[in-house]
């Protein structure tokens, strides 16, 4: 009999799917076309690397009674071609049909009877691109970190790597016995038992899930503290309540542009980043008549590390307000450098840094611990995640991956939009996911991102 535990942190995120909730996460992809991204290839790829991420190869096993916590087990019945899947745009294959695709797999909650991840190969891009839909429940990400999926499908050169097969032959699921388990968590202090299984020695990519689940919590508890000193955010159109269904656009600009753009306000990249998405804003709610008295508040991940500190990412999750009232772009963004600088020297912010290896997936986590801890107060309007990922060329079978987008749930129920940022090989991948109710529409939202984008760039490259 084999099991294992979940973390809270996955616990916590199995609770938030509720009503309206689903934490499903993701990212899509977007490569040259080639044989490696066939469906015969990508299924003989998976089924060669498979063992190196076994939670792959697991799903839930929850008690009837709900008196015991679930756990992961092996699937007896794994069937990969259940997880592997492929679609068809329908022509003219742009953006536009790109995200409806993926924003329709978005609205739709996983099978917990099955392991939790599913991929999707979508063909019919314009130019004959060829794109990636990963997507993976929340509770996975944080036993095994969002970018474990990537050593399944990548490799970092275009001759794929050779990949030794699993010792002792093909997989066999160990059994398990759900008796048996109650009555050695019955016999066990919880204490003790939970201590045993944050030590479990896993081969998974997240190589520290004891410090990642205690930092987590640590992460929440502190925002929550953070907000009851805070003011309420503003209402604003993006916090109503939201339905199941959910709509999707992607954007990108050159990461170099950002940078130039940052070192006219002293700022950082991720500031600079903020400084677009007040720009969006501003945008959006002068369109809706409905800008607020106050600056709108934004959940994100802020850096921490010191100067010379070489170490893992130090994320911490505050609250940034966005000044959309100011029109002057350049002025927006050394608001925003001044505000997370100040965040950034707060002993309660340091004190609750969160040491995680660049998942980015923390603050849909974090909002579900402000949500069951503080009730209705509306602590912010929008989450923004930015990831700084490899700035170099990924591939599948010798083909290049053009982009990455992001794709951050909505949580908590009356949060309408996310911002996702993953900067890749020069270029900055922004998901933008809002419920499909959402008024004025993405669409709308999408364009104001657009024009502020166009403004960063306008300006970086100005003499």
């Amino acid at each position: 009999m084999t099991s294992q535990p979940l973390l809270a942190a996955d616990r916590a995120s199995l609770n938030a799917e509720r009503g309206p909730v689903n934490m499903n996460v993701g990212a899509v992809l977007t490569f040259e076309a080639g044989p490696g991204l066939e469906y015969a290839s990508m299924f003989e790829r998976l089924s060669s690397r498979l063992h190196l991420v076994p939670r792959f190869r697991q799903r839930l096993e929850e008690s009837s009674s709900g008196l015991a916590n679930p756990v992961w087990i092996d699937d007896p019945h794994f069937d990969l071609a259940w997880h592997l899947r492929s679609g068809y745009l329908p022509a003219p294959g742009t953006d536009n049909e790109l995200g409806t695709y993926v924003a329709a797999e978005a609205s739709r909650r996983m099978d917990r009877t099955r392991p939790l991840w599913e991929l999707h190969i979508i063909n019919g891009l314009a130019d004959g691109k060829v794109a990636i839909f990963c997507k993976l429940h929340h509770a996975m990400v944080d036993g095994i970190a969002a970018l474990a999926i990537g050593t399944l499908i990548l490799d970092p050169t275009p001759e794929p790597l050779v990949i030794e097969a699993p010792e002792g032959g093909a997989w066999v699921p160990q059994g398990y016995n759900r008796s048996e388990h109650l009555a050695r968590m019955a016999r066990a202090p919880l204490r003790k038992a939970e201590e045993l299984v944050l030590q479990i020695n896993t081969r998974a990519i997240y190589t520290r899930p004891h410090a990642a689940a205690s930092d987590l919590r640590k992460a929440g508890k502190l925002a929550t503290e953070l907000a009851r000193s805070r003011p309420q955010a503003p209402m604003t159109p993006l916090n109503r309540p939201i339905t199941p269904n959910r709509c999707f656009a992607m954007e990108h600009l050159p990461l170099a542009a950002v940078k130039a753009f940052a070192k006219l306000g002293d700022a950082t990249v991720n500031d600079a980043l903020l400084a677009a998405v007040a720009g969006m804003l501003r945008r959006y709610l002068d369109e809706t008549d409905e800008m607020p008295d106050s600056d709108p508040v934004a959940l994100v991940p802020v850096s921490v590390r010191a100067g010379g500190d070489d170490g893992g990412n130090q994320i911490s999750t505050v609250f940034v307000d966005l000044p959309c009232a100011e029109d002057d772009p350049i002025q927006r963004l050394r608001i925003v450098a001044e505000r997370t600088r100040e965040l950034k020297s707060s002993a309660a912010v340091k004190a609750g840094a969160l040491m995680v290896e660049a998942t980015g997936f923390a603050p849909p986590l974090v909002s579900t611990m402000i949500g069951k801890a503080m009730g209705g107060v509306r602590a912010f309007n929008v989450v923004v995640s930015n990831v700084p990922g490899p700035q170099f060329p990924l591939y599948i079978g010798g083909s290049q991956m053009e982009a990455i987008y992001p794709v951050v749930p909505l949580n908590p129920a009356n949060q309408g939009l996310t911002v996702g940022m993953l900067s890749y090989d020069g270029t900055v991948c922004i998901g933008l996911l809002a419920d499909g109710n959402l008024t004025p529409g993405l669409d709308r939202a999408a364009v104001a991102l657009r024009a502020s984008l166009s403004e960063i760039i306008e300006l970086s490259t100005a003499k």
